[in-house]
């Protein structure tokens, strides 16, 4: 039983992940008890692999999937199968972009080691790690009079395409699910399609326009503080683990799974602290096969002044396993609820906040 509740935090994040617009709390516990608690789950999730049995005859017990689609997120092709297992026959393969949908989630054989959930979609079974969870949900509100500094929004639909021109024929961006972007303003083509107009998360001036229906507008109560002021916020991330854990003094009030640095570019051991936050961010870095340009990352907390941050993810969904290039991977969901609770404050309408010497958040990297 707490195995499968394991298995089910790893896929969705809702043992101790609540949705960024609840303030709700946590079974109060200290931090032995909750460190207990959640190294029992850490165990399950980081055992060896190798002695797991092969699947039963029938599949494992289905569960709800966490989306409605999935949207394929890697260069290289990915393997629908026939059970939840890297043996099994290969039915299909989904090259990047595809959106397929999804049914249901269940346990089978890891391709790799901590990663044990699948997919199973209209063609069979399909891993994890490289498939975006997305919604088709497009905005129905228009905003036709942008007042200064603009509104955050984010896209609400698997891609949204971005062009230099409202209703041209090129496209200059393709920005994905979850994506946070700011509207700076809106104007209406000849055939009456409004556009927004994007700014920060994919340029520092005026930028691309994007259909309006593409983007939800986040309204302030979405990205308002959690706990402001608490005197003893800090984090907790383990990288054998792969885990971060918030706590208010010694409670435990959030919890979820990361994907930490690359060997070679590892995420600094230590104490940090909060040096700055942005709502959103284009980041990149690294060059030839190496080369990454991603526009409108969302909520990065930086701690380090080399730029290593805590920050949403849409290019993998493969979280307990290191990943980056130093950064803390987390889902975009988490990425939110963790800017909104961290100090500084964030206002609304600032791009970008700092905190003054030694003021914020502890964060402990272990």
């Amino acid at each position: 039983m707490f195995q499968r509740s394991a298995w089910g935090w790893l896929s969705s994040y809702e043992t101790f992940c609540f949705p960024a617009g609840e303030e709700k709390e946590m079974p109060k516990m200290n931090r032995r008890e909750f460190l207990r608690y959640t190294g029992a789950a850490v165990a399950c999730l980081t055992m060896p692999r190798l002695t797991m049995p092969d699947l039963p005859d029938e599949h494992p017990t289905p569960e709800a999937p966490p989306a409605s689609l999935g949207r394929i997120a890697t260069w290289w092709r990915q393997a629908v199968r026939s059970e939840p297992s890297p043996k099994a026959e290969w039915v299909v393969s989904k090259g990047r972009d595809e959106i397929i949908p999804l049914y249901s989630v269940v346990v089978g054989v890891p391709p790799w080691p901590n990663n044990p959930v699948w997919y199973q979609t209209d063609e069979g079974f399909i891993h994890s790690g490289y498939v975006q969870l997305v919604e088709n949900t497009p905005s129905g509100e228009i905003v036709a009079e942008v007042a200064e500094p603009g509104f955050w929004s984010q896209v609400c639909v698997p891609i949204a395409e971005a062009r230099w021109r409202p209703a041209s024929r090129y496209v200059a961006y393709k920005l994905y699910y979850g994506t946070i972007y700011r509207v700076v303003g809106a104007v209406a083509d000849d055939d009456g399609n409004w556009w927004y107009q994007l700014k920060e998360g994919i340029t520092y001036s005026p930028g691309p326009y994007v259909p309006a229906w593409a983007v939800r507008r986040i309204p302030p109560e979405e990205m308002a503080p959690i706990s402001p002021g608490h005197p003893d916020k800090w984090m907790e991330i383990s990288i054998d683990a792969q885990t971060l854990t918030c706590f208010n003094g010694e409670t435990a009030v959030f919890h979820t799974g990361i994907a930490s640095g690359l060997s070679g570019t590892a995420t600094p051991r230590g104490e940090h602290r909060v040096l700055y936050k942005r709502h959103t961010s284009r980041m990149t870095g690294g060059s030839g096969d190496g080369y990454y340009d991603l526009p409108g990352v969302a909520f990065p907390v930086y701690f380090t002044w080399s730029t290593v941050a805590i920050h949403g993810t849409y290019w993998h969904n493969d979280f307990v396993r290191r990943h980056s290039h130093g950064c803390v991977n987390v889902t975009n969901q988490a990425a939110q609820w963790i800017f909104r609770w961290a100090e500084p404050v964030a206002p609304y309408g600032e791009c970008k906040v700092s905190a003054a010497p030694g003021e914020g958040t502890r964060i402990v990297v272990v």
